[in-house]
Formats: structure tokens, C-alpha cells, sequence
């Protein structure tokens, strides 16, 4: 699919800002933008998304850890650990973590839902980072606190527009694969880690290839994994996540049952996966 007419590889490129790390930088990229199954808009801002996200609150500073790298030589796939010090109860339990970066022209990386069964509230992916910057996490505890962190990571080379091969033929034709790995024995009441990835371009939609033919959009927009039918651990995903989607959780297992992955696809798929636990 060629640029539209009249406008140059630069206006869409350039118009809202600069080159890509996760997102739309034109007006035209964010007015084709799909908002899938009523997903939230997109801000352009770092604080003004937190304050969509969060509102007008007041926040400690404790009690959250965001690990990153202090330099990224590429910023291409950053790894990323956030970690909420918390018993993971119904009383102590951090409802939703919120991960931006405000370097990116689109600030947003992921979302992030617990629930008290995860037994660890912390989890583990790869970003996208166009240049040094400030990237912050923020969470909503279930007695509602809020707490947020800032941490600055500088970035030699960053994840800009061209970022990705492939013609639009070749991402729209790639076929995903589902790998996860779950311990297939544990004790009665252990906290187990959980590791799931899936094989995916996560072309951010900004673009050009050889030909100056504009690559189109297709990210893997949300994660989810459930235990025994219950929801335990699932993310919203920007194009800010890093390809091939990674993400490593915790879970408490109290009996035996089996794990349920489910990614979906913006190009309306789904993909699918499922392991085992048995619990002594």
C-alpha cells in the first residue's frame, strides 16, 4: 500500500513528531488507527496518559520496582522487569500496572492486570525505545494507593520507523507459533514462574519498505493467560513491545489444572496454547 497522494514518505513519517518507537507519529497513521474491542485511545503525551489512565491522584514512590538496563546499545528490545512489593491478597494486590516511555512519540509500552492467585506480583517482556529518555511504571493497589516510578535508560541507536523487514505480503502472511513453558510438577502452594512467547512480526505501522511501499499495522494488542478457567495474568500491548511478544509471570498453584494462553491478533485472530500442572 503506497503513501496516499500528496503525502511524502516524510509527512507521514514526521507529521505528529519524529520517527517511530511504539506507535503513530502522523495525524493520518492516528486517524486510520483501529481501536479494536473499544481498546482506550491513543495519547501523545506521557503524563497526559497517565492521568487518562490513573486520574488526578496522589502517588508514593514505594513499593514498586521498574528494572531496566542503564544503556541500550540498540533500542530495538530493551528488557523490562516491573515488581510490586505487595502479599497478594484481596486487601494487598495491585489491580493494574501501567508502563510509558516519554521519549516515544506514542508513550505507551503496556498494561498490565494481577490477581491475588499470581502470588507474585511481577512480571517480565522486551520494549521498543526510540532514544534516551525517562520511562515510567505506575500502579493502582486494590486499597487504593497509587505508586510510580520513573527510571531514565540512555539509548545509542533507537527503534525508529524502519525498524522490521518484510514486505506487507510477507507480515500479513506470517503465521505465528505459540511456545510456553510451565513446570509440569509443583508442591501444593507454590509460586511457580510462567513463560510464554509468541512468534510475531509487531509491525508498529509506520514503515517503508524497498519499494517505498508503506507496511502496515499488525501487532499482537492483548495477552492473557488463565488457570483453570480463571483469569490470572493479562497485558494490553502497544507497539512498543518488542517482537516476538515475551512475557514470564508467576502463579500460585493450589491444585492441579491447567494454564490457558490466548493472544489475539489486531488482524482479528486468535492464537492459542495450554499447559499443564500437576499439584501434590
Amino acid at each position: 500500500m503506497a503513501p496516499p497522494a500528496g503525502l511524502s514518505k516524510r509527512d507521514l513519517l514526521v507529521g505528529a513528531g519524529a520517527s517511530l518507537a511504539g506507535g503513530f507519529a502522523s495525524p493520518l497513521a492516528l486517524a486510520q488507527e483501529s481501536d479494536l474491542r473499544g481498546f482506550d485511545a491513543l495519547w501523545r503525551s506521557a503524563e497526559d496518559a497517565i492521568t487518562a489512565f490513573m486520574g488526578n491522584v496522589e502517588y508514593t514512590h514505594e513499593g514498586l520496582d521498574l528494572d531496566l538496563p542503564q544503556h541500550a546499545d540498540v533500542g530495538s528490545s530493551v528488557p523490562l522487569t516491573v515488581r510490586v512489593r505487595a502479599g497478594m491478597t484481596e486487601q494487598d494486590f495491585p489491580r493494574v500496572v501501567h508502563v510509558v516511555a516519554h521519549g516515544n512519540p506514542t508513550p505507551h509500552v503496556l498494561s498490565v492486570w494481577f490477581q491475588p492467585r499470581s502470588g507474585r506480583a511481577e512480571f517480565s517482556t522486551r520494549i521498543r525505545l526510540e532514544k534516551s529518555q525517562k520511562v515510567t511504571a505506575v500502579a493502582e493497589m486494590s486499597d487504593g494507593r497509587h505508586i510510580r516510578v520513573d527510571r531514565d535508560i540512555s539509548v545509542s541507536f533507537g527503534a525508529c520507523a524502519q525498524i522490521g523487514t518484510g514486505s506487507n505480503d510477507d507480515i500479513f502472511s506470517f503465521k505465528p507459533q505459540t511456545r510456553v513453558n510451565v513446570q509440569p510438577k509443583a508442591q501444593r502452594g507454590a509460586i511457580i514462574p510462567i513463560r510464554a512467547l509468541i512468534s510475531h512480526p509487531m509491525e508498529t505501522g509506520l514503515r517503508f519498505d524497498g519499494l517505498e511501499e508503506w507496511i502496515r499495522k499488525r501487532i499482537i494488542s492483548s495477552f492473557e493467560c488463565r488457570y483453570n478457567g480463571d483469569s490470572l495474568f493479562r497485558a494490553r500491548l502497544y507497539p512498543a513491545v518488542a517482537t516476538n511478544p515475551y512475557f514470564m509471570f508467576y502463579a500460585r498453584v493450589l491444585e492441579s489444572g491447567s494454564f490457558d494462553f490466548t493472544w489475539y491478533d489486531m488482524i482479528d485472530l486468535t492464537f492459542r496454547a495450554r499447559a499443564d500442572v500437576e499439584v501434590a
